[in-house]
């Protein structure tokens, strides 16, 4: 019956992309009921997993709510205090140097205090890190600040997404991590979009982003069963990932410095060529808007083609928007906002897609152990963008802020291109599926994608010792 309803699906998306429009009643009728049912599948098991786990999912939306307006806040506020910009870009690549310490140091923390202490204990350091900002504007304590809320959520996330591993099955870990992707993203872009509910110079905005945090605990501590059985992914040596997939690794990198670039600096771009609050937030939000609904088209456009040539096409893409966005300002901030949302599109699923292009090559005993490796390496690009993306504002001017970010693109597509004429593709019957993963997610998120084995035999571990093992696709 499977086999039959994807011929049939095929069929009818064939007949679409060959006539471009649907010619008759009767297959307009078929198309838009067979859309329909999978529709309705597809929502019905989100809404299981949602109502087995909502309060998780609760109290993440609380926590991406706060992230995402501390992230414009800041950016706006450190402009207002007088903070040079590389000043600014030190503070704002704080959160993620904070993050990349806590996903390697929480795990022992979670081993030995327990999901419930290390939560309550991040959150309240977040929390406290928020007000803190608002009493005291100097540089030096708001990069400590950011640090130490970069440790604090890293140890919230792997706290939710191992509760969520926990609650998951086989059936509905796919489900689950889409649900996740969704919250997160839509927390974030909501997050942004909150500033204009306070003032320009106020406090309120501290307050609130203060009281989402705190609030974030209640829902989870107060419905949650017994703490889960917890292991970190043990992690393969950078080398080892490196002849896994080069790509994935320059890749996530480069990713991972663009998120920050945006995140960290979008907001004093934004000011420096005279947006006001509400226009900053907006600006910061689309890419996430557009990541939003662009995410699972790419995706299913990488299920059936080289993946990398999609990586390519989708990087390609990025350059060319961000070069157009350059020359559109103020007078024309619809056509920037469009830009920005579409740049986004094409951004967002680029983390997803390197992670797809690597476990091509692993099986599920491998997927989670090398993913932590690659997200450590999103991490540390994530570290370095910002600053880089203060240090050209500073001395090139706030023209160079769209081509640096394009550039990172380009220096994608071009080692797209070199990986392509060095190793031959994986092909399409062979590559797995696409799976959405957030790029605020730590490893331990990776264990949902339905294709991975979290747990590993005594065998299957020493094939993780030595991932290119009886592999044909590498060389």
């Amino acid at each position: 019956m499977q086999a039959r309803r994807e011929a049939l699906l095929g069929f009818i998306e064939a007949y679409l992309f060959r006539f471009y429009v649907i010619p008759d009643i009767p297959v307009a009728c078929l198309v838009l009921s067979t859309g329909f049912l999978s529709f309705r599948s597809w929502m019905s098991g989100m809404l299981k997993a949602a109502a087995t786990s909502w309060t998780i999912f609760f109290g993440l939306l609380l926590i991406m709510l706060g992230n995402g307006l501390q992230m414009v806040l800041l950016g706006i506020r450190s402009s207002d205090a007088g903070f040079s910009n590389v000043a600014t870009g030190l503070i704002m690549a704080g959160y993620y140097l904070g993050l990349f310490v806590g996903s390697i140091s929480i795990p022992q923390i979670l081993n030995n205090v327990g999901h419930v202490r290390v939560f309550g204990a991040m959150s309240a350091i977040a929390s406290a890190a928020v007000l803190v900002h608002a009493a005291l504007a100097d540089p030096l304590i708001w990069a400590i600040m950011r640090i130490l809320t970069g440790f604090s959520f890293a140890g919230m996330f792997i706290v939710c997404e191992s509760w969520l591993n926990d609650q998951s099955t086989n059936k509905t870990r796919g489900q689950i991590l889409s649900l996740y992707m969704i919250v997160t993203m839509a927390g974030i872009a909501g997050g942004q979009l909150m500033i204009s509910l306070g003032s320009e110079t106020g406090v309120e905005l501290f307050l609130l982003a203060s009281i989402l945090v705190s609030l974030s605990v209640v829902p989870i501590l107060i419905s949650v069963g017994v703490a889960p059985e917890f292991s970190a992914p043990e992690r393969i040596s950078l080398r080892r990932i490196f002849q896994i997939s080069p790509l994935a690794v320059i890749g996530l990198t480069l990713n991972g410095m663009s998120i920050s670039m945006i995140f960290g600096m979008g907001a004093v771009y934004g000011k420096s060529i005279g947006m006001n609050s509400s226009e900053i937030s907006f600006f910061i939000a689309a890419p996430v808007i557009g990541g939003m609904l662009l995410q699972y088209p790419v995706g299913r456009l990488s299920d059936r083609f080289d993946r990398r040539g999609v990586i390519l096409g989708v990087s390609a893409m990025a350059s060319a928007t961000l070069f157009l966005a350059w020359h559109f300002g103020l007078g024309q901030f619809g056509l920037l906002l469009i830009c920005m949302a579409i740049f986004g599109g094409f951004l967002f699923p680029m983390y997803s897609l390197c992670i797809a292009h690597a476990n091509d090559f692993l099986t599920p005993s491998q997927m989670v152990s090398v993913a932590s490796g690659l997200v450590m390496m999103s991490g540390a690009g994530a570290v370095i963008g910002s600053p880089l993306a203060a240090l050209s504002l500073e001395y090139l001017g706030v023209g160079s802020f769209f081509p640096l970010l394009a550039s990172t693109q380009i220096v994608t597509a071009v080692f797209v291109i070199i990986r392509m004429a060095k190793r031959r593709a994986v092909p399409t019957a062979a590559q797995g599926p696409f799976v959405a993963i957030p790029e605020v997610s730590s490893s331990v998120a990776v264990a949902l994608n339905p294709e991975a084995e979290w747990v590993m035999s005594e065998e299957q571990a020493d094939d993780a010792e030595d991932p290119l093992k009886d592999n044909p696709y590498i060389s």
